[in-house]
Protein backbone atom coordinates (compact mmCIF):
# COMPACT_ATOMS: atom_id res chain seq x y z
CA UNK A 1 0.00 0.00 0.00
CA UNK A 2 2.74 2.47 0.78
CA UNK A 3 4.35 1.99 -2.85
CA UNK A 4 0.74 3.28 -4.11
CA UNK A 5 0.73 5.82 -2.48
CA UNK A 6 2.68 7.72 -4.53
CA UNK A 7 1.45 6.21 -7.58
CA UNK A 8 -1.94 7.63 -6.48
CA UNK A 9 -0.70 11.15 -5.71
CA UNK A 10 1.09 11.45 -8.82
CA UNK A 11 -2.01 10.69 -10.49
CA UNK A 12 -4.46 12.77 -8.91
CA UNK A 13 -2.15 15.61 -9.30
CA UNK A 14 -2.13 15.13 -13.18
CA UNK A 15 -5.34 14.98 -13.66
CA UNK A 16 -6.03 18.19 -11.16
CA UNK A 17 -3.26 20.03 -13.58
CA UNK A 18 -5.96 20.54 -16.27
CA UNK A 19 -9.06 22.72 -14.54
CA UNK A 20 -10.79 23.91 -18.32
CA UNK A 21 -11.85 20.08 -18.54
CA UNK A 22 -11.10 18.22 -21.94
CA UNK A 23 -9.66 20.07 -24.88
CA UNK A 24 -9.60 19.56 -28.48
CA UNK A 25 -5.60 20.74 -29.90
CA UNK A 26 -6.13 21.71 -33.33
CA UNK A 27 -2.78 22.09 -34.82
CA UNK A 28 -2.91 22.63 -38.23
CA UNK A 29 -0.18 23.62 -41.42
CA UNK A 30 -1.22 25.35 -44.32
CA UNK A 31 1.40 26.83 -47.18
CA UNK A 32 3.51 29.80 -45.75
CA UNK A 33 2.21 32.13 -48.13
CA UNK A 34 -1.08 32.88 -46.31
CA UNK A 35 1.25 33.95 -43.23
CA UNK A 36 -0.61 36.56 -41.45
CA UNK A 37 -4.37 35.69 -42.82
CA UNK A 38 -7.00 34.29 -40.66
CA UNK A 39 -8.18 30.84 -40.02
CA UNK A 40 -11.87 30.45 -38.95
CA UNK A 41 -13.20 27.72 -36.63
CA UNK A 42 -16.89 28.27 -37.21
CA UNK A 43 -19.32 25.24 -34.75
CA UNK A 44 -22.29 23.98 -37.43
CA UNK A 45 -24.74 23.93 -38.79
CA UNK A 46 -25.79 27.46 -37.32
CA UNK A 47 -22.43 29.70 -36.91
CA UNK A 48 -23.22 33.22 -35.69
CA UNK A 49 -20.34 35.37 -34.85
CA UNK A 50 -20.53 35.17 -31.39
CA UNK A 51 -19.44 31.36 -31.18
CA UNK A 52 -17.11 31.47 -34.21
CA UNK A 53 -13.48 31.92 -33.47
CA UNK A 54 -10.05 32.82 -35.20
CA UNK A 55 -6.36 32.51 -35.15
CA UNK A 56 -3.97 34.03 -37.51
CA UNK A 57 -1.53 31.86 -39.46
CA UNK A 58 2.35 32.14 -38.14
CA UNK A 59 5.28 30.12 -40.32
CA UNK A 60 2.75 28.10 -41.84
CA UNK A 61 1.16 26.90 -38.98
CA UNK A 62 -2.02 27.73 -36.77
CA UNK A 63 -3.14 26.70 -33.48
CA UNK A 64 -6.67 26.40 -31.87
CA UNK A 65 -7.45 24.97 -28.23
CA UNK A 66 -11.50 24.12 -27.91
CA UNK A 67 -13.00 23.29 -25.02
CA UNK A 68 -14.67 19.44 -25.93
CA UNK A 69 -16.93 19.26 -22.63
CA UNK A 70 -19.51 18.29 -25.32
CA UNK A 71 -19.21 16.74 -28.71
CA UNK A 72 -20.21 18.65 -32.15
CA UNK A 73 -19.41 19.61 -35.45
CA UNK A 74 -17.45 22.47 -36.86
CA UNK A 75 -15.96 24.44 -40.05
CA UNK A 76 -11.96 25.40 -40.07
CA UNK A 77 -11.73 27.51 -43.17
CA UNK A 78 -9.31 30.07 -44.79
CA UNK A 79 -10.22 34.01 -44.50
CA UNK A 80 -12.46 34.95 -47.64
CA UNK A 81 -9.59 37.71 -47.67
CA UNK A 82 -6.80 35.48 -48.64
CA UNK A 83 -5.59 35.28 -51.87
CA UNK A 84 -5.15 31.73 -52.69
CA UNK A 85 -7.36 28.61 -51.83
CA UNK A 86 -7.48 26.14 -49.26
CA UNK A 87 -10.11 23.80 -48.81
CA UNK A 88 -12.41 24.36 -46.03
CA UNK A 89 -12.62 20.97 -43.49
CA UNK A 90 -15.27 19.66 -41.41
CA UNK A 91 -13.65 18.53 -37.65
CA UNK A 92 -15.68 16.82 -35.13
CA UNK A 93 -14.94 18.58 -31.91
CA UNK A 94 -13.52 15.75 -29.27
CA UNK A 95 -11.08 15.54 -26.85
CA UNK A 96 -7.66 15.09 -28.12
CA UNK A 97 -4.97 16.48 -30.35
CA UNK A 98 -6.15 16.79 -33.66
CA UNK A 99 -3.51 17.83 -37.14
CA UNK A 100 -4.94 19.36 -40.05
CA UNK A 101 -3.89 20.29 -43.23
CA UNK A 102 -5.54 23.12 -45.13
CA UNK A 103 -5.09 23.32 -48.80
CA UNK A 104 -6.36 21.51 -51.71
CA UNK A 105 -7.11 19.19 -50.84
CA UNK A 106 -7.02 19.49 -46.93
CA UNK A 107 -7.03 16.60 -44.31
CA UNK A 108 -7.69 16.13 -40.99
CA UNK A 109 -6.52 13.21 -38.58
CA UNK A 110 -5.73 12.06 -35.09
CA UNK A 111 -8.86 11.42 -33.44
CA UNK A 112 -11.81 8.74 -33.81
CA UNK A 113 -14.06 10.84 -34.97
CA UNK A 114 -12.53 12.87 -37.18
CA UNK A 115 -10.84 10.06 -38.94
CA UNK A 116 -14.17 9.11 -39.64
CA UNK A 117 -14.64 12.21 -41.37
CA UNK A 118 -11.26 12.08 -43.30
CA UNK A 119 -12.42 8.20 -44.49
CA UNK A 120 -15.36 9.59 -45.84
CA UNK A 121 -14.00 12.21 -47.76
CA UNK A 122 -11.51 10.65 -49.09
CA UNK A 123 -14.24 7.79 -50.20
CA UNK A 124 -16.07 10.65 -51.83
CA UNK A 125 -12.91 11.83 -53.64
CA UNK A 126 -12.27 8.81 -54.93
CA UNK A 127 -16.49 8.01 -56.00
CA UNK A 128 -16.79 6.93 -59.68
CA UNK A 129 -20.05 8.35 -59.79
CA UNK A 130 -23.10 10.67 -57.67
CA UNK A 131 -24.58 6.99 -56.65
CA UNK A 132 -21.26 5.94 -55.23
CA UNK A 133 -20.83 9.19 -53.68
CA UNK A 134 -24.16 8.69 -52.24
CA UNK A 135 -24.03 5.06 -50.92
CA UNK A 136 -20.27 5.89 -49.61
CA UNK A 137 -22.40 8.80 -47.79
CA UNK A 138 -25.16 6.31 -46.70
CA UNK A 139 -22.70 3.53 -45.39
CA UNK A 140 -20.70 5.97 -43.12
CA UNK A 141 -23.95 7.63 -41.45
CA UNK A 142 -25.12 3.81 -41.30
CA UNK A 143 -21.82 2.87 -39.24
CA UNK A 144 -21.54 5.20 -37.28
CA UNK A 145 -24.43 5.51 -34.82
CA UNK A 146 -22.50 8.96 -33.31
CA UNK A 147 -22.52 12.59 -34.11
CA UNK A 148 -20.35 12.20 -37.35
CA UNK A 149 -23.52 9.83 -38.57
CA UNK A 150 -26.14 12.52 -36.97
CA UNK A 151 -24.30 15.49 -39.25
CA UNK A 152 -24.11 13.32 -42.73
CA UNK A 153 -27.31 12.51 -41.78
CA UNK A 154 -29.22 16.25 -41.35
CA UNK A 155 -26.90 17.58 -44.52
CA UNK A 156 -27.04 14.72 -46.96
CA UNK A 157 -31.12 12.90 -45.70
CA UNK A 158 -32.84 14.20 -48.94
CA UNK A 159 -30.51 12.77 -51.12
CA UNK A 160 -31.18 9.41 -50.10
CA UNK A 161 -34.19 7.31 -51.29
CA UNK A 162 -36.86 7.01 -49.27
CA UNK A 163 -36.01 2.95 -47.84
CA UNK A 164 -32.56 4.32 -46.83
CA UNK A 165 -34.38 7.32 -45.37
CA UNK A 166 -37.19 4.82 -43.25
CA UNK A 167 -33.60 2.33 -42.65
CA UNK A 168 -32.08 5.25 -40.70
CA UNK A 169 -35.13 6.84 -38.99
CA UNK A 170 -35.87 3.22 -37.68
CA UNK A 171 -32.45 3.19 -36.02
CA UNK A 172 -32.95 6.53 -34.47
CA UNK A 173 -30.62 8.57 -36.68
CA UNK A 174 -33.24 11.56 -36.73
CA UNK A 175 -32.68 11.92 -33.19
CA UNK A 176 -28.88 12.35 -33.69
CA UNK A 177 -29.22 14.98 -36.00
CA UNK A 178 -27.47 17.99 -34.47
CA UNK A 179 -29.43 20.71 -32.52
CA UNK A 180 -29.63 23.88 -34.48
CA UNK A 181 -29.39 26.34 -31.59
CA UNK A 182 -27.12 28.76 -31.69
CA UNK A 183 -23.49 27.35 -29.20
CA UNK A 184 -22.71 30.44 -27.27
CA UNK A 185 -18.77 30.71 -26.08
CA UNK A 186 -18.06 29.81 -22.68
Amino acid sequence: MTKLLPVITLLLATLSCNPEGPVLEIRGRIDGKFDGQKIYFCPQPKPTADIVDSTAVKGGTFFFRIPADSLYIADLTLSRRAEGFAERILIAVEPGILNVSLGAPSCAQGTPLNDTLQHWKEQLQGAASPEDARRYTYETVLQNPNLVGGYLYMLFRKGFDQQQNRVLDSLGYEKRMPDVTTRRKK
